[in-house]
């Protein structure tokens, strides 16, 4: 994710408006660093989850274990 296109729509990741997000970011309550970076954890976290999810329904499985190397 490049840091134009973050920064125009982090705020509604936040559920805040840009100038809410600009004002916190000067004040120092948010830093756009980390907060890209739990964004894109987030974001990985989604995508495992919905691969695990695919996997599942293949192979007929109630649940797996998404961090086993097994499968």
């Amino acid at each position: 994710m490049n840091s134009d296109n973050f920064m125009q729509t982090a705020h509604l990741l936040l559920g805040l408006t840009r100038k809410e997000l600009e004002r916190r970011m000067h004040c120092g309550q948010i830093d756009p660093q980390i907060l890209k970076a739990q964004i894109e954890q987030n974001s990985q976290d989604t995508k495992l989850d919905a691969l695990c999810e695919k996997w599942m329904n293949l192979r007929s499985l109630e649940q797996v274990d998404k961090f086993s190397a097994d499968e």
